[in-house]
């Protein structure tokens, strides 16, 4: 059983990313291989849905930073739905909740 997943599907604006379960070194490197491998180039809204996410360190961050750079360099937007305690406060340590578009709640993505 793996320790963390990653699924991704389309949602209204573009590609949602929902990563699962324990996001270390690991875990980061595969992810970002699947990510790249089943995100469309072309998308210019991409959500990264950390919700399930139950512990990040910073290999898991630099993943989302990445992806964001990424995102940004085509001209796209990648929205956060924050994750919980664990999650927040690693962004919030690096200062990435500032750095970072972020919502609670898919929802308020417009």
């Amino acid at each position: 059983m793996s320790l963390f997943d990653v699924e991704i599907a389309d949602g209204a604006l573009g590609p949602v990313i929902v990563l699962s379960g324990e996001i270390d070194l690991a875990a980061a490197e595969v992810l970002d291989e699947r990510i790249r491998a089943g995100l469309d180039a072309q998308a210019s809204t991409v959500v990264v849905d950390l919700r399930e996410v139950e512990f990040m360190d910073s290999s898991g961050l630099r993943l989302v930073l990445r992806l964001d750079h990424d995102v940004r360099e085509r001209a796209g937007r990648l929205v956060v739905v924050r994750g919980g305690r664990r999650v927040a406060r690693v962004m919030e340590l690096t200062g990435a909740d500032r750095q970072l578009e972020t919502v609670d709640d898919p929802a308020e993505i417009q």
